[in-house]
């Protein structure tokens, strides 16, 4: 599925690989196994035998693992001095997977699951809105309210994920604070399809993505807000392509929206004493270009110090939560993460903040792993406790 670029297909794509190796010292995975096989341009390289000189050739089980040994986090596609999108050749590599029968299992139950319960939980999806019973008081228009002027997009890890659910929570409270007309899509809220293209089922992401265009417009709102940085890639870079017309409605990340509440002063943060550092979610810095409005929440804390992690930005590490890796992976899903929260450490910041539930996960159990004295929470998390005073 490409998003937005010039990608062709995969063969012509694999013979457009120069072998030059700059995406190797950048990919997360790469770092962690140290073998050749499991750098992108290896990869490339027998995708390159199989399918553009043997026609379409056998893929072997070790070959399969190292397609699945990915986060997708992009870091390559960025290094590619051939300017190859290699998020989409690693998505067709994965479709190609399916159809050959070699895809990990945990890849076809979550397809599975998606397709029958439109979450990647194992709740029934009419169970959406059981987060909200953390709020001292469920709104009545938290149910998709006609006419509000905003959506917020809750995505399936806040919705079905206790931790996870903590940042819906404190979303809002701050749009409630800010006195900001909005809704949810309540049950009718679907996946947004981002772990279909993750898992090689990609062709079946435009069912989902149909409904949840079409339900937002049944509103009538005129702007979508998710808290979700993969939710938000999907729905700016796929969306689009795949329903074949404008979206109808402006689409912001919840960061960008509580960014503009500040700047208006509708959201005013009072003094908060902590040195906080901020881990870049792939999907929404160097995928999406979303690096200054998660920034600017964070600085506008007074008495906050904030301090960058060695890499940051379109360079920031992933966390190891991405591309469906635990599926595939979990052990080298976890040692990814523990390296990311050494990084985070290395600031000597009590609170890692992040803009994006899966990384937030992945960071809080590496902390507890590594026996770090540091606190993981989402953007919005530590504005509200800083509103909140």
């Amino acid at each position: 599925m490409s998003s937005g670029s010039f990608y062709k297909n995969l063969i012509d794509e694999c013979l457009i690989c120069g072998r030059c190796g700059n995406c190797r010292s950048d990919c997360p995975v790469y770092r962690e196994i140290g073998w050749e096989s499991a750098a992108p341009r290896a990869k490339i390289s027998l995708a390159r035998e199989l399918f553009a000189r043997n026609g379409e050739g056998k893929i072997s089980e070790e070959y399969a693992k190292r397609i699945t040994q990915c986060t997708l986090c992009g870091a390559c596609t960025r290094a590619c001095a051939a300017r190859i999108d290699l998020q989409s050749l690693w998505q067709d590599l994965r479709a190609r997977l399916v159809t050959a029968g070699k895809a990990p299992a945990a890849y076809n139950a979550l397809a599975g699951n998606l397709k029958s319960r439109k979450n990647i939980s194992t709740f029934a999806n009419a169970t959406r809105l059981d987060w909200a019973e953390d709020l001292d008081e469920v709104p009545d228009y938290l149910d998709q309210e006609q006419g509000a002027e905003i959506v917020y997009f809750v995505g399936c890890v806040s919705s079905f994920f206790p931790r996870a659910a903590q940042v819906p929570v404190a979303m809002v409270q701050l749009l409630a604070k800010a006195e900001v007309s909005f809704t949810t899509l309540g049950p009718e809220e679907w996946c947004c399809g981002f772990p279909l293209l993750a898992a090689g089922h990609g062709a079946e992401i435009a069912e989902f993505a149909r409904h949840n265009v079409d339900k937002v417009r049944s509103l009538g709102a005129k702007t979508m807000v998710t808290g979700c940085a993969s939710c938000y890639h999907v729905w700016s870079h796929v969306y689009p392509e795949l329903v074949g017309e404008t979206l109808g409605f402006r689409l912001v990340h919840a960061t960008e929206m509580l960014s503009e509440l500040i700047k208006a002063g509708k959201l005013v943060p009072q003094e908060l004493a902590a040195t906080v550092t901020y881990h870049d979610p792939c999907d929404l810095g160097r995928n999406s270009g979303i690096i200054g409005a998660p920034r600017a929440i964070i600085n506008s804390i007074p008495g906050v110090r904030f301090r960058e992690m060695a890499t940051h930005a379109d360079e920031s590490t992933c966390c190891g939560g991405g591309g469906n890796l635990q599926g595939a992976d979990q052990r080298l899903a976890e040692a990814i993460a523990c390296k990311r929260i050494r990084e985070a450490a290395a600031t000597k910041a009590s609170i890692v903040v992040s803009a994006c539930q899966q990384c937030e996960q992945m960071l809080e159990k590496a902390a507890r792993t590594e026996k770090l004295p540091v606190q993981v929470m989402d953007v919005a998390e530590l504005l509200l406790m800083a509103v909140e005073g």
